[in-house]
């Protein structure tokens, strides 16, 4: 590393805390409370764990230095000897480089360096778009007579010539391809110091972008779609090892798949021609490398050859990051760690995340993961073989028409978490699995709506089982409510929500008990409910914060049996209190639209929400409603944009837009203007609520996805809700019209299995409550 070169740590190199990972990472390396991890998708090794100086060190590259004017800089600011500091920190950096976390500042960016810009030309081409590439390789997207053409240009005067060698490598490989499966190389060739060269633009999606639209593994057309996906995938491999190439470069980014289902395989600079007595060192992403390869590292003795049983490890790796959407193993950040589990760790089961699918699929790809290279199949053609013959065992494969029977939906509901169900047997895996909206208690209140509207005991039976298996993660709230990988965490979700806590299961079993007339569960729920409902809570809002307390205490007393003496009496003191909390908070903010700690209005986490849940308390407990409630309700309907009859709300005080559904949009302020209606009698609220929800009838672009949050069934409850307070048949049958047309998307990926509030549950709900539109409750909500 010459003094004079200058350095940088590039843009996407990411230097964080530990503390930041997740639990289950951390859980696999040895390290100190104030370590960093370095990750770089573009490295050459994987991510290190380093310590806070060195981070600090690192850090000061984010700018070009040369190595004496880092650690100069870094000796400075923190007031220590440069000269050692130099010294000690020399063979660091070096190993950073080598590895490729550091870069030369002249190969990749120096001035002499520039990227093209759209419109330039490369020789006769015209650049289109300057496209992801590591620090030495820069990729374009160019054109020619009509025709786009991918550029690779290699940014290198022969200063790295295992990159170089790698570079005419993959012409070489591709001038021996048939391009069946591989992009056409156009030509090739040197460009003032640079190389290039040119191939057949491939277009289209990576291959686990475009499974993810079918991670929804309740519907078999889905998974079908990924059979088919995983069968074009192996076929394109078989045919490349046909030709006697292996790739050597497995994993997602690296397969394409058009909109067609045309799939391509790139990047064949790590290739290997089986004929040639040489092969390229070995390289490519972690994940994907087969226990040969892991444990020569870990012995650090010479890496066997890229191979055809390697590579289809390798597949097998990929195609269980397809259904699943995750790796294989619950992998460490640490390298040693990594590639030890690589060698030792048997793959993760479906079931220990959640997914129920045919079992054949699940032993196929844990074939080809066998840590005997001899256990795997015999030739890709094998692997191939097996993934079809589960695809063609699947019965009426051509029957599209069934993802729209309601009749379909529902069945495939009671298969997965009824009595016989795999799901109810065994619990939920995945975090967190007794919430309301993730979680059993999610599930039990599904049961408990189709138990009261079929008036069917063993239904109410098995809202009460998972209403049981709820209640016995109470005491893990780390698996139970929250959720590393969701991002959902006591700061983030609180301790209190109804939707999101213990107080929520305390809740669902209050009302299971109550129907199944078990006055003694249900006593002990509701006195639960008070305990957990009571945990301190800064926030206001209706899902995350104090006005959750006050939608369950609405509803346990709704609900609450005639003969009780002493439960109303402590419930109504409760909501009592957690109202004037509200309102006295609340009351020394300036008006809606105003600036003031509530930015948002709708539903979920603002105004409106707080409005609503006051309003629903107030008539379930018959206490006067707070003196300004009405100044309030008055200052979010003067928000309200109205245009040729239609109004919306804008999501907050500094987001100028409106939305559709029940979380921020318009189909929550409809609930708001019926409560009204239904308290004031004023048909001012009733007009507002037809406005409004003709907002998102009139919608040019409405959600899609079927959710209760943010989807088609929050509208479809809010019409229901709009027909019950005008008895306007016309909300009815629009209600009916919007459900059948969301029902297809009742199976995108967007929807979340298990999920009341998220995904495939609640449009349950909705779908069993369609019949008995007088009946029809949004879940824990209305």
């Amino acid at each position: 590393m010459a003094s004079n070169q200058l350095y940088i740590l590039p843009e996407d190199v990411q230097v964080l805390p530990v503390k930041q990972l997740p639990e289950q990472a951390l859980a696999k390396f040895e390290y100190e409370a104030d370590d960093f991890i370095i990750t770089y998708t573009h490295a050459r090794n994987t991510s290190k764990i380093i310590d806070a100086s060195s981070a600090s060190l690192l850090q000061g590259f984010r700018k070009p230095k040369s190595l004496p004017e880092g650690v100069l800089t870094y000796a400075l600011l923190n007031n220590l000897d440069a000269q050692s500091i130099l010294e000690g920190s020399y063979t660091f950096l070096v190993r950073l480089r080598s590895e490729g976390f550091l870069v030369s500042y002249d190969e990749a960016y120096g001035k002499s360096r520039r990227f093209f810009s759209p419109g330039e030309r490369f020789k006769d081409y015209e650049i289109v778009a300057k496209l992801d590439g590591v620090a030495d390789t820069e990729i374009y997207k160019i054109r020619k007579n009509g025709q786009q053409y991918a550029l690779k240009l290699l940014k290198t005067n022969q200063k790295a010539p295992q990159l170089l060698a790698n570079f005419y490598n993959e012409i070489e490989i591709l001038n021996a391809l048939d391009g069946a499966v591989n992009p056409s190389l156009i030509e090739h060739g040197e460009h003032g110091e640079d190389h290039y060269l040119i191939m057949e633009w491939v277009d289209g999606e990576s291959c686990l972008q475009a499974a993810e639209q079918y991670h929804n593994l309740h519907d078999q057309s889905n998974v079908l779609a990924l059979l088919g996906i995983s069968g074009r995938i192996l076929n394109a491999y078989r045919h490349l090892q046909n030709q006697g190439v292996i790739h050597s470069d497995v994993h997602p980014a690296n397969i394409i798949v058009a909109e067609s289902g045309e799939l391509k395989i790139i990047d064949f600079g790590l290739s290997r021609i089986i004929s040639k007595d040489q092969s390229p060192p070995r390289g490519g992403l972690s994940f994907f490398f087969e226990p040969e390869y892991a444990q020569s590292v870990l012995d650090a003795s010479p890496a066997p050859a890229s191979s055809f049983a390697g590579e289809q490890y390798a597949l097998g790796a990929l195609l269980y990051q397809l259904f699943t959407g995750r790796q294989y193993l619950n992998f460490s950040y640490d390298r040693k760690v990594l590639f030890t589990q690589i060698v030792e760790e048997t793959p993760v089961p479906f079931r220990n995340l959640d997914i129920i699918i045919d079992a054949h699929i699940e032993k196929a790809i844990f074939k080809a993961l066998a840590k005997r290279k001899e256990d795997r199949y015999a030739h890709i053609e094998d692997f191939y073989s097996a993934m079809m013959k589960v695809q063609e065992s699947f019965p009426n494969r051509s029957a599209e028409d069934k993802k729209v029977s309601v009749q379909t939906f529902q069945d495939s509901i009671l298969n997965d978490y009824g009595l016989t169900g795999e799901l109810l047997n065994s619990g939920l895996q995945m975090a967190p699995k007794s919430s309301v909206n993730f979680g059993a208690a999610g599930i039990a209140y599904l049961f408990l709506r189709k138990a009261l509207v079929s008036a069917n005991a063993e239904t109410l039976a098995l809202a009460d089982v998972w209403s049981d298996r709820a209640a016995g993660y109470v005491h893990d709230p780390e698996s139970g409510f929250y959720s590393k990988d969701m991002d959902l965490s006591p700061s983030i979700v609180g301790l209190s929500s109804i939707y999101h806590t213990p107080s929520g299961v305390d809740l669902v079993q209050a009302l299971v008990s109550q129907a199944g007339g078990n006055y003694a569960g249900y006593y002990n729920a509701v006195r639960n409910f008070l305990m957990h409902a009571s945990q301190s809570c800064d926030n206001l809002d209706l899902t995350l914060g104090k006005s959750a307390a006050l939608i369950g205490s609405s509803l346990l007393l709704e609900n609450m049996p005639s003969h009780d003496k002493f439960l109303p009496k402590d419930l109504t003191a409760f909501g009592k209190g957690i109202m004037e909390e509200i309102w006295s908070i609340m009351d020394s903010y300036a008006a809606i639209g105003e600036m003031n700690p509530i930015n948002y209005r709708g539903i979920a986490h603002g105004w409106a929400g707080i409005l609503y849940a006051t309003l629903k308390w107030c008539k379930a407990s018959g206490q006067h409603l707070p003196a300004r409630f009405f100044d309030r309700v008055e200052q979010l309907v003067a928000l309200g944009i109205e245009e040729n009859g239609v109004m919306r709300w804008e999501i907050s005080n500094t987001e100028p837009v409106s939305w559709t559904g029940w979380c921020h949009g318009s189909a929550g302020y409809t609930f708001l203007w019926t409560a009204l209606f239904h308290f004031t009698s004023d048909e001012c609220y009733l007009e507002l609520a037809q406005k409004t929800a003709a907002y998102f009838l009139n919608a040019a672009q409405p959600g899609m996805n079927g959710s209760l949050c943010c989807g088609r069934s929050g509208e479809c409850y809010a019409l229901l809700s709009v027909y019950n307070a005008s008895k306007n048949d016309f909300y009815l049958t629009e209600a009916k019209r919007i459900a059948k047309q969301m029902l297809p998307h009742v199976y995108s990926g967007q929807m979340r299995n298990h999920s009341l509030y998220k995904g495939n549950i609640g449009a349950a709900v909705l779908f069993e409550e369609l019949d008995r539109p007088e009946f029809a409750r949004m879940p824990l909500f209305e």
